[in-house]
């Protein structure tokens, strides 16, 4: 018996304490990843806010080069600050050539 050494076991609260401590990283680490994705969520409904208030105003945009552009509006402008008018018929010159 001088040659064998008695097996060496973990006593039960050693056991005990390594279970736990396993068990509260783990917990930790839970923890930790759901705050990233909480974290990850809220930058998620920031940038949605961004894109919504940008296609917002580039549909305002849209509607106001839509009022802007239009032939009635055009004339109107360029008859009060350019004193431009409609030419009569005697105005007119028509020019040789044609679409080629």
């Amino acid at each position: 018996m001088r040659g064998r050494h008695p097996r060496r076991t973990f006593p039960a609260s050693g056991m005990l304490v390594l279970g736990f401590s396993g068990l509260l990283s783990a917990l930790s680490y839970v923890t930790w990843r759901q705050s990233r994705a909480f974290e990850a969520l809220a930058e998620l409904d920031g940038v949605e806010h961004s894109i919504s208030l940008a296609e917002s105003e580039r549909a305002d945009l849209v509607r106001r080069i839509q009022s802007l552009d239009n032939r009635p509006r055009i004339s109107a402008f360029a008859q009060e600050l350019l004193g431009m008018h409609h030419p009569q018929a005697s105005e007119m010159r028509l020019l040789p050539g044609g679409p080629r």
